[in-house]
Order: C-alpha cells, then sequence, then structure tokens
C-alpha cells in the first residue's frame, strides 16, 4: 500500500513539475529557471595616459592668408592624464562608450617667430610653456557583425558617431633671444615672468569604426579610427603687447586609438594601448586676420577595467 502510494504521488509530482517550477517563490524558483544571458554588459575602468603635444599656428597679416606675418610653436607638451572610461553593450548590438580625462602639460617650448616685411630683420624667440589640458569623449553605436554569434571567426567589427570635447590652456614664461631681430635681446625677461597664455577649445562631431579582434578567449585587441569635424575657439593673449586676441574657426580631424587587453578574471581586465588625435583648422580673429592651426596630441597608456554582465 505505502509502495503504491508513493508511486501515485511521484507521477503527480513529475505531472506537475513545470507548474511548480513557475509556481515556487524564492529561492527556490531561481535554481530552477533556465540561466541567460543578460541583455547588457558594461566595461568601466581607469587610464593613465602620458602624451607629447603640439600646437603650431600661422598668424597673417589679412583674412585672404596672402602675407603670414607671425607664426606660434608650441612644442614638447608632455603631459600625464588621469581618466575614466566605460563601454556598455546590449545583446542586441547596441553600445555606448566614452572616457573623461585630464593632465598637465609641462616642459614644452614656445617658438615665437615674426617675419618681414611687417618685422624687419625676421626674429624668432623662445620661452618656456606648461597649462593644463581637459577632455571627454561619448560615442553610441551598432555592431554590423560578430563572428563569435556563428562560430565562424572571433572577429566583431562596429560603427558609431559622437562627440570629443578637447580643452588646453598653455602659459608662456620668459624671452629669450634665439635668432635674428632684437624682440628679447635688449632684456631677457626670466622664466618667472608670464608673457603668453594660449587657451583653445575644440569641439569635434565625429564619425568612426571599430574593431576587436579575439586571439584568445581573454586577449583582445580593439581599433577604431574617426574623422571628426572641428569647431575651435581660441584666445591668444600678449601680456606686454596688444592684450586678448580671439578667434574662431573651424576644420578637418582624425583620431585613432588601439587597445591590447588582458581577462585576468571574470571581473578584471588589464590592458596597453595608444591613441593619437589630430586636428586641422582656419580661424579669424578679431581683427578679422587668418590663423591656420595645426594640433596633434599622441601616446600610450595602461588601463584597468570591471567587466559586469555579458555571456
Amino acid at each position: 500500500m505505502r509502495g503504491r502510494l508513493f508511486g501515485v504521488m511521484s507521477a503527480v509530482l513529475i505531472a506537475a513539475s513545470p507548474v511548480a517550477a513557475a509556481d515556487l517563490g524564492a529561492p527556490f524558483a531561481p535554481l530552477l529557471r533556465p540561466t541567460l544571458a543578460p541583455a547588457w554588459s558594461l566595461e568601466a575602468g581607469g587610464r593613465y595616459w602620458y602624451s607629447a603635444g603640439r600646437n603650431a599656428y600661422d598668424y597673417f597679416a589679412d583674412g585672404a592668408g596672402t602675407t603670414r606675418i607671425s607664426r606660434l610653436d608650441y612644442d614638447g607638451l608632455d603631459a600625464h592624464s588621469g581618466e575614466a572610461f566605460f563601454r556598455l553593450d546590449n545583446a542586441g548590438g547596441l553600445f555606448l562608450k566614452g572616457y573623461v580625462g585630464g593632465g598637465l602639460p609641462r616642459g614644452g617650448t614656445l617658438y615665437d617667430e615674426d617675419f618681414p616685411p611687417l618685422f624687419t630683420p625676421y626674429s624668432k624667440t623662445d620661452s618656456e610653456a606648461s597649462g593644463k589640458l581637459l577632455y571627454a569623449s561619448v560615442d553610441v553605436g551598432f555592431t554590423l557583425w560578430d563572428g563569435r554569434a556563428t562560430g565562424s571567426l572571433p572577429l566583431r567589427f562596429g560603427a558609431f558617431a559622437g562627440y570629443h570635447y578637447r580643452h588646453e590652456t598653455i602659459d608662456a614664461y620668459g624671452c629669450r633671444q634665439i635668432g635674428g631681430g632684437n624682440v628679447c635681446s635688449a632684456t631677457v625677461l626670466p622664466t618667472s615672468v608670464m608673457v603668453i597664455t594660449e587657451d583653445d577649445t575644440w569641439h569635434t562631431l565625429r564619425l568612426g569604426g571599430v574593431v576587436d579582434v579575439w586571439f584568445t578567449p581573454a586577449v583582445k585587441l580593439t581599433a577604431e579610427a574617426a574623422y571628426g569635424r572641428v569647431w575651435q575657439s581660441a584666445v591668444d593673449t600678449h601680456y606686454f603687447t596688444f592684450g586678448a586676441d580671439p578667434a574662431d574657426g573651424s576644420g578637418d580631424a582624425f583620431q585613432t586609438e588601439a587597445v591590447l587587453s588582458w581577462q585576468v578574471t571574470s571581473l578584471l581586465n588589464v590592458g596597453v594601448g595608444g591613441r593619437w588625435w589630430h586636428q586641422q583648422t582656419e580661424a579669424t580673429d578679431a581683427f578679422g586676420q587668418l590663423l591656420k592651426y595645426k594640433t596633434d596630441r599622441y601616446g600610450v597608456f595602461a588601463q584597468a577595467s570591471v567587466t559586469l554582465g555579458g555571456p
């Protein structure tokens, strides 16, 4: 009798198991439900970026750019920067990524040249240069193809559109005559005296592509490149001559970046990489005179991040 009753109860439980699994409350229901990959995954972390920078521009006598009168070249602007970054991925292919950071350019040199016929003879001076750097970027994109989904290739391709912000202020100290002329030859200004400040802000709208290559399940190479349309606001302040001279303009930009990362654990990632920003713009100042800028910053970085979600 007991054996027959046990058999009936077992049959009832087996027949009712789909309903029971749905009706059971915590903590038993999660154990009975199938495990599904999260709809979203997030990678977030920090970077140290060591970069070299240069910002040079020619200054013309009019808006047509026919007669160059001066050239200012801020070179050797090495910066130590810290930044935070993230990438948010949706299982359907949508992603959002970005970073924000800042640093202190140091050890640079301003070369200031003046040309005939406005300045006769030709003059070249140098000054010590240092300042601050702020930057941020945000992109929204879509994964166009992921070979891992079909098991064909460990590759993933995506496209994105976004916005990049960069603000750089460089102060020049002292004045030393190193070629022709007599701008600073009569009295050498010490490096404790600020002579020029260059304050620039660039706003860039960009379009680009990104590729991920998995060499192993834990080792990945990510590379991206983007073209941008950039708008610039600049203020050149000469403290001993004409004062502040604001200018506004626009131009073209490109940005590239590559990262080799290693997934140490299911949570922790580390990596090394490099990036290059380039901008080329033309601006008109308050006097209606043309300025042609060429700006670069490039360097290497190390990063660490955590990953939440994902398969």
